[in-house]
């Protein structure tokens, strides 16, 4: 009977669940392999950059170098910018940059080429050399000073002739020099024929409509003229033909003041000396300067 009843006996399995950690699935192998990939391409990296040139690394290192710091402060190894200010050829120690994020400087588009470093700060040397020429050079007469400005860019040395109440430069409407203007220009092309740099020029006028019978003839065409009326005046006077590589009319649309448009300041001849626009710097051009 014992038997029997043993054989009708229900079985009961147990089924123990151990206490710890559940499964992890395989997230750590992807994040493991990113590290992975992650290190080969830095290794391969500084393979490159060990087996590169040392043109190669100058450029890199100037790539990734600001050139151009934040109103009022200063950038990474700079001392902030110099700008357009009241003081004419003078200059502002700590000035803000006058170039607009996105803009181009002055209506005025040129191929800049690749320089070494040492090139670049032999150039911003002979451009602290020009301008201390310029300064010099107006010195004996405060009026026409105060129709100059001048500032390096990231474009080049830039020279502004500008308009003044008693001062113009050029003829109400017309795109021809005043006496004021060709004699400014001539106590600017020596200094501009001792540099190596090809040279831009753009005009400007302000926002005032041209007082003439030709409504075809506007404030476009105006500045071209006066700008091309530089170019020829400075070639007559012994200027190389072959230096300007553009000449350009910007109309009123780059105003200096921008709050009056109408400013005289508005109305402008603007000469870029373009960076690294030839082959060899120059070298003793200037006089020094105390």
């Amino acid at each position: 009977m014992a038997k029997k009843d043993d054989d009708k006996r229900p079985i009961i399995i147990k089924k123990i669940k151990k206490g710890g950690h559940g499964h992890h699935g395989g997230a750590w192998k992807v994040a493991y392999a990113d590290f992975v990939t992650a290190m080969m391409a830095f290794f391969l990296l500084l393979w490159l950059l060990s087996s590169s040139s040392k043109a190669t690394l100058e450029g890199i290192a100037e790539y990734f170098t600001p050139t151009i710091g934040v109103k009022d402060k200063e950038g990474i190894g700079f001392t902030g910018g110099t700008t357009i200010s009241e003081d004419g050829i003078r200059k502002n120690d700590s000035a803000p940059v006058a170039i607009m994020p996105g803009a181009t400087p002055q209506g005025v588009v040129a191929d800049v080429p690749e320089q070494s470093m040492t090139e670049a700060a032999e150039e911003a040397a002979l451009f602290e050399k020009a301008q201390a020429a310029v300064k010099a050079t107006m010195a004996d007469n405060a009026q026409l000073a105060e129709n100059i400005y001048i500032e390096q860019t990231p474009e080049g040395l830039k020279i502004d002739i500008v308009d003044s109440e008693k001062h113009p430069m050029f003829v109400p409407g017309r795109g021809e020099l005043t006496p004021e203007g060709q004699a400014v220009l001539s106590r600017m092309l020596p200094i501009i024929k001792k540099m190596p740099n090809y040279m831009s020029i753009s005009g400007h006028t302000d926002a005032s409509p041209i007082d003439n019978k030709n409504p075809s003839y506007t404030n476009w065409e105006l500045s071209a003229d006066r700008a091309n009326a530089a170019r020829r005046y400075m070639i007559e006077q012994g200027m190389e033909s072959e230096r300007p590589k553009k000449v350009v009319g910007m109309a009123d649309r780059e105003p200096l003041d921008e709050e009056d448009p109408r400013n005289p300041k508005n109305r402008r001849i603007s000469i870029v000396m373009l960076k690294g626009s030839h082959l060899a710097l120059p070298t003793n051009f200037f006089p020094k300067t105390e």
